[in-house]
Order: C-alpha cells, then structure tokens, then sequence
C-alpha cells in the first residue's frame, strides 16, 4: 500500500485527494455490486431459477412460496367504538384515540354509550 505524507499536503491538495477517492470507491463499489449480482443471477439460473422468482418483482408482491412478514399478515382489531353522528367513524380502542372520540368526550359524551354491541 502507498503511503502518503498527508501532512504535507495543502487543504485544496486533500480534497482534490477526497474527491479522486470518492470516486474510486465508489466505481468500485459499483463494480462489486454488478458482479455480486452476475453471481447470484448465474446460481439461481444453475438452480433453475431466475432471480425475479426468488425475490420478487421489485412491486412489492412476494415470490411464490413465500409469506409476507407478520406484521403485514395482521388483522386490523375489530372495532369497539362507533360515533354516532358518523356510524363510518370506528376506534378498535388501541392505541390514540381518534379526534372524533376526544370531541365526543369534549362534549360530555361517555365513552361507554359509544361502545359497539356485537
């Protein structure tokens, strides 16, 4: 490896140096990423695979086989509030609780007459 007297060098000089380095990372970064991914295309094809099948189409939908994470697959709690001005307006009673119930207790309404009976 070369060494440099950097000590010697002028501000202009090191980051004239910065920016030739910069760019030298980063076509090699680049360079590195592509046969990265010659490499991986050139196994899934030895697999009999292309790599749109193993990772997906870039549209966020799932290759075949694979399931989504857990968070993804959660169902939405079902609702134990409902406004009664606007029966479209539902609270599952986690988490913040929506404008419309902070009005409705603003108002003198309890929360309890709003509960939805299942």
């Amino acid at each position: 490896m070369a060494k440099f007297d950097l000590k010697s060098l002028s501000v202009q000089e090191l980051k004239s140096l910065q920016k030739k380095l910069d760019r030298e990372i980063a076509g090699r970064d680049k360079r590195q990423r592509k046969e990265a991914l010659n490499a991986v295309k050139e196994k899934a094809k030895e697999l009999g695979y292309s790599l749109t099948d193993l990772m997906g189409d870039g549209t966020g939908a799932q290759p075949a086989g694979i399931s989504g994470s857990p968070k993804a697959m959660r169902v939405p709690a079902p609702p134990k509030y409902r406004s009664q001005i606007d029966p479209s307006l539902t609270w599952s009673g986690r988490g913040r609780p929506p404008q419309w119930i902070k009005e409705a207790q603003e108002n003198g309404i309890d929360l309890e007459t709003l509960r939805v009976d299942y």
